[in-house]
C-alpha cells in the first residue's frame, strides 16, 4: 500500500478515498493524488466540496473542507483547495454558530413544487447551510432540502438567504426554518450524529492506512 497522507471525502463516493499529496502547501493549494486504485467510479466536477482529513502528530484527527479546482483524471490528480467556512448569524441572538465542512448529495426544490434540482452541501450547521446547485432560485425563496445519507433521507424546509456564482456554479446560503423548538433540537441532534460518524469514518481509515504501511 502506498504512503497516505489525507483521505478525501466526496459526495460521489461511499467511503473516504485515500490520497497522497504530489506538491503545494496544504493549508491553502495544493494538488493531490489518488491511490490504491481508488478513483474507480469518481465523477469530479470543478468546484466539488470535499472533506480533507490528515492525522495530527499524536494521530487525533484534523478535518477541513475544501473545494477540487482542477482535475487530471487520467493520472488521478486533483488541485484542492482550502476552503473558509462563513458563519451565518442568529438574527435575534447575533452570535456565530459553528458550521461543520461536509461533502453530501441531495436534492431542492421549490416549497410545494415537484420540480427538483441537485444539491452539493459543502457546510451547515443546524441553522444553516452552503451549497452548490443546478436548480435556479433567488434570495426569499421558500425551498424543501433532501440530504441523502448512507441508509437513509432527512428533509429541511429553509430559505435562501445568499446566492452567487462561483466555479461557473451556482452557490447559495440557506437558512434552515424550524417550525418550533423540538424541531430545532431534532435538527441539531441528526447534525450532530452525522459529524460524529464522518469524524469516526475518517480517523479510522487514516489509522488504517497509516497501520499497513
Amino acid at each position: 500500500m502506498k504512503k497516505v497522507d489525507l483521505v478525501l471525502r466526496h459526495y460521489n463516493k461511499i467511503r473516504p478515498i485515500n490520497c497522497k499529496v504530489v506538491s503545494g502547501d496544504e493549508d491553502n493549494l495544493f494538488t493531490i493524488e489518488i491511490v490504491d486504485n481508488e478513483s474507480k467510479g469518481l465523477e469530479v466536477i470543478k468546484g466539488d466540496p470535499v472533506l480533507i482529513g490528515t492525522l495530527n502528530k499524536d494521530d487525533s484527527l484534523n478535518l477541513a473542507g475544501g473545494s477540487v479546482i482542477g482535475a487530471n483524471k487520467q493520472n488521478h490528480k486533483y488541485i484542492l483547495c482550502k476552503n473558509e467556512v462563513l458563519n451565518i448569524s442568529k438574527e435575534q441572538e447575533k452570535r456565530q454558530y459553528e458550521r461543520f465542512p461536509t461533502s453530501l448529495l441531495g436534492e431542492i426544490k421549490y416549497e410545494n413544487s415537484s420540480d427538483r434540482a441537485s444539491l452539493y452541501i459543502k457546510d451547515f450547521s443546524y441553522l444553516g447551510m452552503g451549497v452548490y446547485s443546478s436548480g435556479d432560485f433567488n434570495i426569499d425563496d421558500k425551498v424543501d432540502i433532501s440530504i441523502f445519507l448512507s441508509n437513509n433521507v432527512v428533509t429541511f424546509d429553509g430559505s435562501i438567504v445568499r446566492k452567487k456564482i462561483n466555479f461557473g456554479r451556482n452557490e447559495y446560503g440557506i437558512q434552515i426554518i424550524h417550525r418550533d423548538k423540538n424541531s430545532m433540537l431534532s435538527t441539531q441532534a441528526q447534525l450532530n450524529n452525522l459529524v460524529q460518524n464522518e469524524r469516526n469514518l475518517i480517523h479510522r481509515q487514516l489509522i488504517n492506512a497509516k497501520s499497513t504501511i
